[in-house]
């Protein structure tokens, strides 16, 4: 996504500059530059978190350091059965609701044969939890500062606008296996994966691990002969 420091109105001005650019770069990249080998493809990289050894996308091309650049709100640039593993982390929760759907299709599309994804965003239910328990403490300032435990709830979860949807297990696992995805577990982050190493694990973050504020998730394309 774009730089964090850049306000909403400017970051909607520059995806609405910027989406057509965007777009050809995609299809461009899809019917010319793809590689023929399966691709590891983190998607939404931003400013610090660039993987060596994998596909890293992003729509902003300002400050990221990017391999590709894409809106994930259109299509994803890749094609059928090309990609291995896809993986996203405080991502998804910036795109539109309605659109997570025709996400998750498309991550399956792309991906290979008994690929997987790891995805992860805040915690409702989580944050939930906390709200009711009063629990203040467990909610950052970012990125405004609220005194009241309702307000550091709001804070958390809409992220002043930027977040455009609320995710749970049971929501992610909707997903994933509305668009056919199996085998879908939750994973501790920073700590458990079956998919992915430690040059993933080592740029997630987490400090409540009995109360994570990050649901991650798990999941695989069936392979072909089932």
């Amino acid at each position: 996504m774009a730089a964090d420091t850049i306000s909403p109105a400017i970051r909607a001005l520059y995806y609405a500059t910027l989406r057509v650019p965007m777009r050809l770069n995609g299809l461009a990249y899809r019917r010319w530059r793809q590689q023929a080998a399966p691709l590891d493809v983190h998607l939404g990289c931003g400013q610090h978190r660039y993987v060596p050894g994998w596909l890293n996308v992003d729509a902003n091309i300002v400050s990221a350091k990017i391999d590709l650049w894409a809106n994930f709100a259109d299509p994803l640039p890749f094609r059928d059965n090309s990609v291995r593993k896809f993986y996203s982390f405080h991502v998804i929760e910036h795109l539109p609701d309605r659109h997570l759907p025709t996400h998750f299709a498309d991550m399956f599309r792309a991906l290979a044969p008994g690929g997987g994804i790891r995805v992860g965003g805040p915690d409702a239910l989580n944050a939930a939890r906390k709200l009711v328990a009063g629990d203040g403490a467990w909610f950052s300032d970012y990125p405004n500062k609220r005194r009241s435990v309702g307000g550091r709830f709001a804070n958390y979860l809409f992220c002043g606008g930027e977040h455009l949807t609320a995710l749970s297990e049971s929501y992610l696992r909707e997903l994933a296996e509305d668009a056919g995805f199996v085998d879908v577990k939750r994973c501790l982050p920073c700590r458990e994966s079956a998919l992915v190493g430690r040059e993933i694990l080592d740029i997630e973050y987490e400090s409540d691990f009995d109360t994570p504020h990050s649901v991650v998730i798990e999941a695989r394309k069936p392979a072909q002969d089932r």
